[in-house]
């Protein structure tokens, strides 16, 4: 690779000098405004933070959580796919698109599920709670249906 395309492969963030610590804190605020109902705000500051670095699973799973919470599916669920290429184990993108997935009546969300309770197994990402949660939940409702089947 020469020099150019060395360059070109740099993403803004690192051709800005943006720290990781300094994603983090400006992650930190978009989360921030989530919370508190700014989706808007969020959702442009994710934007932000994706376009500086596209690399960020991270920033992409946040940035997928806004679309969904605004109701923008299809936008969340390519955010999710694109967080899941950068970092398979990311439990975020993991559980939110199993959950998306699941609410279409597409199976390939319990695998999603799975997959997020195996990125985080200690549960300490709120997103492995519910995806564990959820898959408690259908677990039970399947032992409840086998139990009252006719036989």
């Amino acid at each position: 690779m020469n020099a150019t395309a060395a360059q070109s492969a740099r993403t803004i963030a690192e051709a800005a000098g943006l720290t990781f610590e300094d994603g983090k804190a400006i992650a930190e605020i978009g989360c921030d405004l989530a919370a508190a109902g700014r989706l808007e705000e969020a959702r442009v500051l994710f934007e932000g933070l994706v376009e500086m670095n596209p690399k960020d699973a991270a920033a992409r799973a946040a940035l997928g959580t806004v679309h969904q919470k605004l109701g923008r599916l299809q936008e969340a669920a390519a955010e999710y796919t694109e967080a899941i290429k950068l970092d398979a184990m990311q439990p975020v993108a993991l559980a939110n698109r199993g959950e998306l997935r699941l609410r279409q009546g597409d199976g390939a969300g319990v695998e999603d599920l799975l997959a997020a309770t195996r990125a985080d197994p200690s549960g300490i990402t709120m997103a492995a709670r519910r995806a564990k949660a959820l898959l408690g939940a259908m677990a039970q409702a399947a032992a409840a249906r086998s139990s009252n089947a006719p036989g």
